[in-house]
C-alpha cells in the first residue's frame, strides 16, 4: 500500500464519511430481496446519501478501494 495515496485519499471529509456510513449497513435502506444474499451496498443509495454527482461518487469509491 502506498502510504501518500492512502493519505490523500482520506485527505477529503466526505470520502471520510462515506467510509464511516459504510462501516454500518443500517445506514442504507435494506437490500432488494433478489439481492439479500450479496454483501455492500448499492453505489445509488451512496449518491443519495452523499447528495453528489455519481461519477463524483464513483470516482471517490475508485480512490477509496
Amino acid at each position: 500500500m502506498d502510504i501518500n495515496k492512502a493519505i490523500a485519499a482520506l485527505n477529503n471529509p466526505m470520502r471520510r464519511q462515506i467510509l464511516a456510513w459504510l462501516k454500518d449497513r443500517t445506514n442504507f435502506p435494506p437490500a432488494l430481496p433478489e439481492h439479500a444474499d450479496l454483501e455492500g451496498v448499492c453505489v445509488a443509495y451512496i449518491q443519495d446519501k452523499a447528495g453528489l454527482s455519481q461519477s463524483t461518487i464513483s470516482n471517490y469509491m475508485g480512490l477509496l478501494k
